[in-house]
Order: structure tokens, then C-alpha cells, then sequence
């Protein structure tokens, strides 16, 4: 009974971290071409940063949904689980406002997962 008790907790929890990475892979790519477009525009980085920060927003809110709901799944709070969704969010769109310089510097493009 244990056994079978852990391996459908492992089982739920495998899953629910598939789903997430899933929605990390979806809101990476949707930024990558974000990204892209802007590269081919050359826009400066001034207006690119505002303008990123609405971008891909469906699949930000997928990812955050999916970051809570693990976290509340193992023991956060409600509170907990909706800061640390957002902050690793956010953290996936710095890495792209951050790197946006040396990508239009260098006439490079980031690549999907």
C-alpha cells in the first residue's frame, strides 16, 4: 500500500514538472521570437524593454499557473507559491531583456528549445 501510495505521489509529481517545463519550453520560444522580430526591426533597447514586458503574456500566465500549482503541491503557501512563480517568470524574461544588447550588437539570434 505505501509503495503504491509513493509511486502514484511520484507519479503526480513527475507529471505536474513535465507540464511545467512544458510551459517554460512554450514561454521561451514565444520569446525567442519575440525577440527575433525585434532584431529583424533593429529596435532599440529603450523601446524593446517595455514592449517585452507584454509580451508572450499567455504563456507567462501558463508558466506562473504551473510554477504555483507545484509549489503549492509541495507545502508553499499560497502567497509563497504565487512569488516564486512570478519571480522565476520574470527571471525567464530578464535573461532575454539582458541579453537583447549583445544580441543587436552582434547580429545574432537567440534559438528555441
Amino acid at each position: 500500500m505505501i509503495t503504491a501510495l509513493s509511486f502514484a505521489f511520484l507519479m503526480s509529481a513527475s507529471s505536474a514538472a513535465m507540464d511545467t517545463e512544458t510551459d517554460r519550453v512554450a514561454y521561451n520560444n514565444c520569446l525567442v521570437d519575440f525577440v527575433s522580430t525585434h532584431l529583424d526591426q533593429k529596435t532599440g533597447l529603450n523601446a524593446f524593454r517595455p514592449a517585452a514586458k507584454k509580451a508572450c503574456l499567455s504563456d507567462r500566465d501558463a508558466l506562473i499557473a504551473s510554477i504555483k500549482k507545484d509549489e503549492l503541491e509541495f507545502g508553499s503557501t499560497n502567497q509563497e507559491a504565487t512569488d516564486y512563480a512570478v519571480e522565476e517568470a520574470g527571471n525567464v524574461l530578464f535573461s532575454y531583456i539582458d541579453a537583447y544588447s549583445g544580441y543587436l550588437n552582434s547580429n545574432t539570434r537567440p534559438v528555441k528549445e
